[in-house]
């Protein structure tokens, strides 16, 4: 069986080598580029035909080499009128329309024939020939079934060829009813997604109210912690009414053991407060709900799954045997990119103001004071805190605004483009939207 072709200024192809596949090859292209150039440079090593048609124009020589699967290398080559062969090394000159006899053995594409004067070409059929016999006369191929002894191969080979054929329409129809079952499994599944969509609402609306449920807590703690500072306050604006009546010379004790005994009450009362804010915080805690068992629903998504490859599977099966199509085109993921950087940016903004708001929910009221402008000191650095806490409460409201509107863009984007440009699959806003937050508000993905 040949292996190599290797053509050397031979007609149209100054060098062009092909590798000839084990079963069948097929050259295509378009008219005029050579492809019978090929049959011909065989028929000329076969045959030694004469005349010089085949040199390449402006070429002082051409050669032809074929390389079979068992090891032989044969080279014809024509240089002005002399023709020469080169068989596995070994030359042979002066040649005059003949081929040398290890050609026949080592090529074997010599001619049949049929007794001493009619042969049968069986291995090259010209284009613009009529198929093999089709063009002769009946007793010329009445002969050649007669001497032929390759006539039961040529019967075994369509009996082959039948047997493949009815092989591959039990395969077809196979594929046929293999599809039918997939789409009534598809049609059964058809629930599963409304259901999982359903499900991720209720988590979704779940973690809202649990978030919500957080954020009142945190509000009574604080209201409770200035409705305690109101009443200091007030307890100390007393005392400073009730101190003002007193002279502003006295003769005083030392009061050294009084503020130790000051600081260790104020520690108490801290210790304290901090003990009925936890209390506070732990009283509206509820029982968490228990836990279904969801093995059932996890096998239900790992068969939804399998038909999903089964069906894929059955489907590029079914398009391999139409027209191939150009694949699509990619766009550029340069836009997508940055608008991923905005909302990644938007993303740490509000964490970093939840953090900050979770910091000073956590703050422990002021200590008690004895003397009255300390206690002014302390108002005015809370006032500053309340104000700080102002802004930054503003900074998170603009944030969660930028942050709506980048996922407002991210869907009128996904609604202009409802491919992906990278794989070419079909995208859900909500969808895609939800995956793109989610590795946002990670942050420990490669992505």
């Amino acid at each position: 069986m040949l292996k190599r072709i290797t053509l050397h200024n031979f007609m149209s192809h100054a060098f062009t080598e092909i590798e000839l596949s084990p079963g069948l090859t097929v050259l295509t292209g378009p008219n005029n580029c050579g492809k019978s150039a090929f049959v011909s440079a065989l028929q000329v090593l076969a045959e030694n035909t004469s005349g010089d048609y085949m040199v390449r124009h402006g070429a002082k020589e051409c050669r032809v080499i074929v390389e079979t699967d068992d090891g032989h290398v044969i080279e014809w080559k024509r240089k002005k009128k002399v023709v020469s062969y080169t068989i596995d090394g070994q030359d042979f000159h002066r040649l005059r329309n003949s081929v040398p006899e290890i050609l026949t053995e080592v090529l074997r594409l010599a001619k049949v024939k049929s007794g001493d004067s009619d042969e049968f070409d069986v291995h090259f059929g010209e284009q613009k020939s009529p198929i093999f016999l089709l063009g002769d006369r009946g007793s010329r191929a009445a002969r050649f079934f007669a001497s032929s002894s390759d006539a039961s191969v040529l019967i075994e080979m369509q009996k082959l060829h039948r047997s493949k054929v009815k092989a591959a329409q039990q395969e077809y129809q196979r594929q046929q009813a293999e599809q039918k079952q997939n789409a009534a499994t598809l049609e059964l599944l058809q629930p599963v997604p409304d259901l999982e969509s359903r499900l991720e609402t209720l988590d979704q609306t779940y973690q809202a109210l649990q978030a919500e449920i957080q954020q009142i807590q945190q509000l009574e703690i604080l209201i409770q912690g200035l409705t305690q500072a109101s009443e200091r306050v007030e307890l100390y604006a007393r005392r400073a009414a009730c101190l003002s009546d007193l002279p502003t010379e006295l003769q005083q004790e030392n009061e050294r053991p009084l503020e130790v005994l000051v600081h260790r009450w104020q520690g108490i009362e801290q210790e304290q407060q901090r003990s009925q804010v936890a209390v506070t915080a732990l009283l509206p805690l509820s029982i968490p709900p228990t836990i279904e068992d969801e093995s059932a629903l996890a096998e239900l998504i790992k068969e939804t799954e399998l038909q999903s490859v089964i069906c894929q599977y059955s489907v590029a099966t079914h398009s391999c045997l139409e027209d191939l199509q150009d694949p699509p085109q990619l766009t550029s993921p340069d836009n997508l990119e940055k608008l991923i950087a905005r909302l990644s940016t938007a993303a740490e903004r509000v964490q970093v103001d939840q953090q900050e708001a979770q910091i000073l929910a956590k703050c422990v009221p002021p200590p008690e004071l004895v003397d009255g402008a300390h206690l002014t000191q302390v108002c005015q650095q809370w006032t500053a805190l309340e104000t700080e806490f102002l802004e930054r409460k503003q900074i998170h409201a603009k944030a969660e605004a930028a942050f709506e509107r980048v996922c407002s863009e991210l869907r009128e984007w996904v609604a202009e483009n409802p491919t992906c440009p990278t794989c070419g699959a079909e995208l859900e806003p909500d969808q895609f939207l939800q995956s793109a937050e989610t590795g946002l508000r990670g942050h420990s993905h490669d992505a």
